[in-house]
């Protein structure tokens, strides 16, 4: 569309609706360097979530973006659930509960973050796939 075709009438900005801005209340953003200090666990998963999740259905495929990584858990998750997957499921973890293994998670999870430390890989942005979230489950 050309300029020229964009010459609507536009109202002023003070007849505008207003931007409204939401109260998020108080809220404490700490790095998880920071975080260790205070006593508080951090867990993290890398390239995404999904990562942790495919260890419940026994293996933590080498992916390396987010994107692919949530697409192949979407069909891992539907063939052993029988159910489409949504990030947003309030009772997600309680399906993967039911239809996976989470001691296999734990070990497998475990495993892979063990050896990325061997490897000599210390920062989380270096081991892919990997994720430290089965420390906060053990």
């Amino acid at each position: 569309m050309a300029r020229k075709d964009r010459t609507g009438n536009r109202k002023p900005r003070e007849q505008r609706p207003p931007v409204k801005i939401p109260e998020l209340g108080y809220y404490l953003v700490v790095t998880d360097t920071e975080a260790e200090s205070f006593g508080i666990m951090v867990g993290w998963s890398n390239p995404c979530f999904e990562i942790w999740m495919h260890s419940y259905y026994g293996s933590m495929p080498a992916i390396m973006e987010s994107w692919v990584c949530c697409s192949e858990f979407e069909k891992v998750f539907e063939r052993n659930t029988g159910q489409r997957y949504s990030k947003s499921d309030m009772a997600m973890y309680e399906k993967i509960f039911r239809t996976g293994d989470e001691e296999k998670a734990l070990q497998i999870a475990k495993r892979k973050h063990e050896q990325c430390l061997r490897d000599g890989k210390t920062v989380p942005s270096q081991m892919c796939p990997c994720t430290t979230v089965y420390q906060l489950v053990q």
